[in-house]
């Protein structure tokens, strides 16, 4: 095992020679949970923020294991939600309603 400086994070990576990793560093997060009900389904989301996100929150939907980087942009981008938690459209509508303010 030795040590390589992660220049851009100000932090030290741990390489094992054994178990070569590409990436391995700690970063504060801040992870917000909240459950809501939009129209006739259910939503269990958690967001994280943390600087390597560069400005997009990690959403995390619980209950089906799928996560997305959005920002404000990108949850308004045609077919985006559907396809990165696997809604149908009036789920993503449902929840698109709702992400602005959570974002």
């Amino acid at each position: 095992m030795w040590t390589k400086p992660a220049a851009d994070i100000g932090q030290e990576v741990i390489i094992h020679a054994e178990r070569p990793l590409l990436e391995d560093f700690t970063q504060d997060t801040s992870t917000r949970f909240v459950s809501f009900t939009a129209g006739s389904h259910r939503f269990e989301l958690a967001l994280m923020k943390a600087d390597c996100f560069d400005n997009q929150t990690m959403v995390i939907n619980l209950p089906k294991n799928r996560q997305a980087l959005l920002d404000l942009e990108n949850i308004n981008r045609a077919g985006h939600l559907e396809h990165m938690f696997q809604l149908s459209t009036m789920e993503a509508e449902e929840l698109r309603t709702y992400l602005p303010d959570l974002l």
